[in-house]
């Protein structure tokens, strides 16, 4: 169901157009089964004309309902896929038991080397994010995206009450929401962004963390090259 969702959302101009198309055709069928009607001598075309009208009139209905069908999956359907909200378990490993290290095998001088989460690093823009806490797994660090783009990631940061993404163009930043949801989330779903009506350029996407009082907890920064839609 998920994917006819957004199969609908991201061809809804040409979808429009098809059943306009189709609209127009039957419109004037109806107008010429009219004009018979008014013309016609006898009884028999009289009816043949009428049954015309009446066809062509129910396959307009019938556009009129997919196009209102096609408006509401577009507009809401379409941005409410990443609503529901759904909480992580942990696990308990019941038969793990402890294990000793054994000697000599890690050098006493070593040190671990974190790995640098891939993210935007931009002076003045706070970004931290961190696998499987806070993290954009889908779009990646510096992808082309166009269309309807699912954004995918986790939000699993301690005290934490619900979360948004949002975009702003690279510079001085102005950010505006796409959209929020509630729930823990790891490697699941977060939402959708509709890049059709932005310019094409360089985009800064951020995912923002929030406490249950509603206050930023941290901020996972990327950045996307937005196409031709």
């Amino acid at each position: 169901m998920d994917y006819v969702i957004r199969f609908l959302a991201e061809f809804e101009v040409p979808i429009y157009l098809m059943l306009g198309i189709v609209a127009l055709v039957y419109l004037r069928r109806i107008l010429i089964a009219l004009e018979d009607k008014r013309t016609a001598i006898f009884g028999l075309e009289r009816e043949a004309a009428q049954r015309k009208v009446t066809a062509a009139a129910s396959v307009l209905i019938l556009v009129g309902l997919l196009t209102i069908g096609e408006f509401v999956v577009a507009t809401f359907l379409a941005g409410e896929l990443a609503q529901e909200p759904t909480f992580a378990t942990g696990t308990i490993e019941v038969l793990s038991t402890p294990t000793t290290t054994l000697p000599g095998l890690v050098p006493t001088d070593a040190t671990p080397i974190p790995t640098r989460y891939p993210q935007a690093e931009i002076e003045g823009i706070e970004s931290n994010c961190i696998d499987d806490i806070l993290e954009i797994e889908s779009p990646e660090h510096n992808e082309d995206i166009s269309g309807v783009v699912e954004i995918t990631g986790s939000v699993n940061t301690e005290n934490f009450g619900s979360y948004r993404y949002e975009y702003s163009t690279v510079g001085e930043p102005d950010w505006q929401t796409i959209a929020a949801g509630s729930g823990t989330r790891i490697d699941e779903n977060l939402g959708n962004w509709f890049t059709s009506d932005l310019a094409p350029g360089p985009y800064m996407l951020r995912l923002v963390a929030l406490d249950n009082d509603g206050a930023e907890q941290s901020a996972c920064v990327i950045i996307v090259q937005v196409g031709d839609n």
